[in-house]
């Protein structure tokens, strides 16, 4: 190569390393811009949740129909027609109160029939017991013979015999005809009329349902896998959709012994107490058997905690693979905290957080990806930066 030719290269030589060294500089200044802090999202109200104190539970879920815990068949006492109903369906009686009346005439007759053959067998023993001691008395001073006075013994003997007859007999035709009378076994509801006056019923048939609506019980059928967890006591929070989501308590007053062989279920019982009797029977009811619950706690929606590994900030470590942490809004920024977690309350929808959160923090309840940490957040809607500045 010639002198001017190596001059030549040379030249063009520092003009490429000048044109090099202006693009790293620009690329060093397009990298600045790269370490600026990222965009802001806005969240919509519906995407987060404040942190609250709530009390939840947790435990085996159970349904069914509430149902009066007495419920009484009162069946007609006598083969009779009814002469009278004094009660209609809904009213209230109290135990021993007459209901109806069954036509009387035949008992009356055989109730006083029966009254007079005791009159009469009294008098016979009246004048049984004067011939024995007579005969007593006249065998003492020999004038009859020993046969005589033991037949007069054995006459007033027969006829005590009889009079005791004869009072049994009355007896039995005085509670026959008092059964005329239809009464209340108890305290409690008519919930069932089933005849009119004018009817004639046989016996045993059913004339009223009786109920007794002070406490109402729910039959349940729990898996036996659940079995465990069940025992007499144990406390039942139910629901009623019927009536607006009320709530009522009760307690597990019976276990079956003994499975379902076909569902391999069990049967409890739960008695629920009716102060006032607001409730009425047929009511269907859901719940749990409570065997956890918190009370107090610092609950968040359940669908707000997530899973996996994430960072949770500078110095903050990371969550471990699988360990659940919530996405929060703080002093305006997302920020990923571990948590852990307690009672999860289902019909709620809360899970407790034993740490990790505080009440009043703001955390991302919505299924958003992307999410930074660091990342400046808004809230649509809000008036002042969101969280609690922790």
């Amino acid at each position: 190569m010639t002198s001017c030719g190596w001059r030549i290269g040379i030249v063009v030589a520092a003009a490429i390393g000048v044109s090099a060294c202006g693009a790293k500089s620009n690329g060093g200044a397009s990298g600045g811009s790269k370490g600026d802090a990222p965009a802001a999202v806005t969240l919509n109200a519906a995407d987060v949740a404040l942190a609250r104190r709530a009390t939840l539970r947790s435990g085996v879920p159970v349904n069914g129909t509430l149902e009066p815990k007495v419920r009484i068949t009162v069946g007609a006492p006598l083969a009779e027609q009814l002469v009278e109903v004094y009660v209609n369906e809904g009213d209230r009686v109290r135990q021993g109160q007459p209901l109806a009346r069954f036509k009387d005439e035949v008992l009356k007759a055989a109730a006083d029939y029966a009254a007079a053959e005791v009159t009469t067998q009294r008098m016979n023993v009246q004048v049984a017991v004067a011939e024995s001691a007579r005969a007593v008395a006249l065998f003492a001073e020999g004038a009859i013979a020993q046969r005589d006075r033991d037949n007069a013994l054995v006459a007033l003997e027969a006829a005590r015999s009889r009079l005791s007859l004869a009072v049994s007999q009355e007896a039995n035709a005085q509670d026959r005809l008092r059964s005329t009378v239809l009464t209340a076994p108890a305290a409690g509801v008519i919930s069932k009329r089933y005849v009119q006056a004018g009817d004639r019923v046989d016996n045993g048939k059913a004339v009223f349902e009786l109920v007794d609506t002070r406490v109402l019980q729910l039959t349940a059928s729990v898996p036996t896998e659940w079995l465990p967890e069940l025992r007499v006591g144990r406390p039942v929070s139910l629901t009623l959709a019927q009536l607006a989501g009320t709530t009522v308590s009760g307690r597990i007053s019976r276990i079956n012994p003994t499975a379902d062989p076909a569902t391999r279920q069990i049967q409890i019982y739960v008695d629920v107490p009716n102060p006032g009797e607001a409730l009425v029977g047929g009511l269907f009811a859901s719940g749990l058997v409570v065997t956890r619950q918190a009370v107090g706690a610092v609950a968040v929606p359940a669908v707000a905690v997530r899973h996996g590994a994430r960072g949770v900030g500078a110095g903050g470590g990371g969550a471990a693979s699988g360990a659940p942490y919530l996405m929060l809004v703080s002093r305006g920024r997302i920020t990923a905290r571990p948590v852990a977690l307690g009672v999860s309350d289902d019909a709620q929808g809360l899970v407790e957080a034993t740490s990790g959160v505080a009440p009043g923090d703001t955390v991302i309840v919505g299924p958003i990806e992307g999410l930074a940490e660091g990342t400046p957040v808004a809230i649509a809607g809000a008036s002042a930066p969101s969280g609690n500045g922790r």
